[in-house]
């Protein structure tokens, strides 16, 4: 029988949006596109592990490759970029033989960190999220979670955004996959287009920065669908507010102008990346 893992998320919205714990589907609109999605979403990772001890071999472990444990840091962090095999983290998911309670390539499903707290954020003249407590270099966070969108609702919604100038929260991953990933038998872009706009979490209040101590990479467990995992880029201090780079750092040209940018940071690019999709 598989384990059973339990999110643990006390968090909170102080408005009129419905607080979700994980990414959850877009409403049926009939279209082949969600019937496409829906299927991904209510798919099962099929490679699983069968480790007896704390699935640490990557050797031996299919998904051990992503994060370690480390004793100095006290938690799960990332390993460095040099040491990453595939273009995703894939955690121990229900099929795995592994013990929970030994398994150290489970930390992303636990949901997010203890000590985050939404505020007015004075720089950015709106809401944020801060860390109330040291974060180490390379820790989980929290996801980016909320609905999941079609490419064809994505575009609707963002033409409904524009039109009627309001806020964007639609974050749209793009990743470019190599054939010798586990998942895949050919290169190919899979796209995951999430909206927290009306159902989301804690993660929908990180604000844009150019020069962000955040970054965000597609994390797996169950589902082929990831999980929009947002870590920490280098050690983060208590009452830090915490921001990530909207279009990816590596992705700074062919953004189209879009809303002032209040970042300040010294590098600036003056504008929020607005991207089509």
């Amino acid at each position: 029988m598989p384990a059973y893992i339990e999110i643990i998320d006390d968090y909170d919205h102080n408005g009129n949006v419905e607080y979700i714990l994980e990414n959850v589907l877009m409403p049926d609109d009939g279209s082949p596109e969600y019937r496409r999605l829906k299927d991904d979403y209510n798919s099962q990772l099929t490679l699983s592990c069968t480790c007896t001890d704390n699935c640490s071999n990557i050797v031996l472990c299919y998904h051990g490759d992503g994060i370690k444990y480390t004793r100095v840091k006290g938690e799960l962090v990332l390993l460095s970029s040099a040491d990453k095999q595939f273009p995703s983290i894939i955690e121990c998911n229900d099929l795995c033989e592994c013990r929970i309670t030994l398994c150290t390539n489970r930390r992303v499903q636990y949901g997010p960190r203890k000590n985050l707290e939404v505020f007015e954020s004075p720089l950015y003249k709106s809401k944020g999220l801060r860390t109330t407590a040291d974060i180490p270099s390379g820790a989980f966070i929290c996801e980016y979670a909320g609905e999941l969108l079609t490419l064809p609702e994505a575009r609707r919604r963002l033409e409904h955004i524009d039109k009627n100038c309001l806020v964007n929260y639609i974050l749209c991953l793009n990743e470019h996959v190599a054939p010798q990933s586990p998942y895949l038998v050919q290169k190919k872009l899979l796209l995951t287009i999430v909206d927290p706009a009306q159902r989301g979490n804690i993660g929908r209040y990180l604000n844009h920065s150019c020069q962000p101590n955040c970054e965000i990479l597609p994390v797996r467990t169950n589902c082929p669908i990831p999980k929009i995992g947002i870590f920490a880029k280098h050690d983060i201090y208590a009452n830090e507010e915490l921001c990530f780079h909207y279009a990816g750092e590596e992705h700074r040209d062919g953004m189209s102008n879009g809303k002032p940018c209040l970042c300040g940071a010294p590098h600036c690019i003056g504008f929020i990346p607005n991207s089509r999709i």
